[in-house]
C-alpha cells in the first residue's frame, strides 16, 4: 500500500537499528515524498540542556538528510502518557522544537506519580500478560480508566497524532475518537499492529475521525511498509478522505464541536 508519507519512524536515537540518514534514503527509495523522524521521548537524557541540545543536533541532521536525499523531512518525537491525569513527558516550553507530537502509551514508560504505578501500571501490565497467553479480558473499570488517561491526554496537550491506540493499553477507542475530533487530533493506523476491530474502524470513520497510516518501522527496511494496513482496510467500508496521507501530505485536522460528533453518531443510527 502506497502512501505520500511516513510520519512514525524510529532511528538509533532511541529503539531503532539505523541512522536518521539510513531511514530518510529508505524513504526515499521506496518512493515516499515526505518522512517524519519520531524517536521516543523516554530515550532522551534527563539533563535538559544537554537533552535540547541534542534534540536540535538530531533536527539538524534531519533537515541535512532531507536535502540530501531529495525529500520533506521532518522532525518529530513520540511522547508518552504517564498518568491518569493526562499528563506527558514533553515539557510546553520544548513542543516548539518538535515539528509535530505523536503520543501514545508503552509498557517502558511508567506514570509520573508514584501511586499510580500500582493503581493504573501494575493492572493494566498484569492484564497485558494475560492477553499474551491468550486471555484476551480486560476488567471493564480498567479499560474506563485508561479511556480517561488518553482523553485527559488529547485534550491538555497538543497532540497531533495519537499512535497505536488500545494496543498495550486497552481503551474505549470510541470514546477515544470523539475527544480526537473535538480536539483536531488524528488517530493512527500503525502497521506494526491495527488494535481495533474493522467495524470499530468504520464508526469512527463514519463519525468523523481522521486518520494517518504509519508504520512505526524500528528498522529502515520497514519505512513506508504498509501491507498490514493495506489487508485490514480491505476488510472495510470507507470513505478514502478519512484517511490523511493517502496522496496528500499530513495536514493535522481541524477540531469539531462536541454536536457535531454527536449529530454524526445520531445519523449514523
Amino acid at each position: 500500500m502506497k502512501v505520500y508519507g511516513d510520519y512514525h519512524t524510529h532511528t538509533m536515537d532511541s529503539d531503532g537499528v539505523n541512522t536518521i540518514d539510513e531511514n530518510i534514503a529508505a524513504a526515499k527509495q521506496r518512493g515516499l515524498s515526505e518522512i517524519g523522524i519520531t524517536d521516543h521521548a523516554h530515550y532522551r537524557v534527563r539533563n535538559k540542556k544537554k537533552r535540547l541540545e541534542n534534540a536540535l543536533l538530531s533536527k539538524a541532521q534531519v533537515l541535512r538528510s532531507g536535502k540530501n536525499h531529495n525529500i520533506k523531512t521532518f522532525y518529530g518525537i513520540e511522547c508518552n502518557v504517564v498518568g491518569v491525569d493526562g499528563d506527558i513527558d514533553v515539557a510546553n516550553d520544548e513542543r516548539k522544537l518538535y515539528d509535530y507530537l505523536v503520543c501514545g502509551i508503552h509498557l517502558s514508560v511508567q506514570p509520573k506519580k508514584f501511586w499510580q504505578f500500582f493503581t493504573y501500571y501494575l493492572p493494566n501490565l498484569f492484564w497485558f500478560a494475560m492477553r499474551r497467553i491468550g486471555i484476551n479480558w480486560t476488567p471493564k473499570s480498567l479499560v474506563r480508566k485508561n479511556t480517561r488517561a488518553v482523553i485527559n491526554a488529547i485534550e491538555k496537550n497538543n497532540i497531533d497524532i495519537l499512535s497505536h491506540p488500545s494496543r498495550y493499553f486497552r481503551v474505549n477507542v470510541i470514546e477515544v475518537a470523539k475527544a480526537c475530533i473535538a480536539r483536531g487530533t488524528a488517530m493512527e493506523l500503525n502497521n506494526k499492529k491495527i488494535s481495533f476491530r474493522p467495524v470499530d474502524f468504520e464508526r469512527m470513520a463514519a463519525m468523523g475521525v481522521k486518520f494517518v497510516i504509519n508504520s512505526d518501522a524500528h528498522k529502515a527496511e520497514n519505512v513506508g511498509r504498509m501491507d498490514r494496513v493495506g489487508d485490514f482496510l480491505k476488510l472495510c467500508d470507507y470513505d478514502p478522505n478519512c484517511i490523511l496521507n493517502l496522496d496528500q501530505p499530513f495536514v493535522r485536522p481541524k477540531a469539531r464541536l462536541l454536536d457535531q460528533i454527536v449529530k454524526a453518531e445520531n445519523d449514523k443510527a
